[in-house]
């Protein structure tokens, strides 16, 4: 299977998350793994701002905002 960035993923679709990459580390990357962003949680895209950033995404019964900085280093198994 491949993967592609969070980023990538349509308004309306769900994923599976394959991988945090290194562009997300620290504390930052800590409290993303305390939301339920990890490897074999599934990932919904909910729906995007007004201004098109953040964008909704639905984990573990959560809605979260995440920026493109992040969903870009955020991998997910294509379909």
């Amino acid at each position: 299977e491949t993967m592609a960035p969070l980023s990538t993923l349509s308004q309306g679709k769900s994923s599976v998350i394959s991988k945090i990459g290194d562009g997300i580390s620290g504390t930052q990357r800590r409290r993303l793994l305390d939301l339920g962003i990890y490897p074999g949680a599934t990932i919904t895209h909910c729906f995007n701002s007004a201004t098109g950033e953040p964008k909704a995404f639905e984990v573990l019964g959560s809605v979260i905002a995440l920026r493109k900085e992040q969903t870009d280093f955020i991998f997910t198994l294509e379909d």
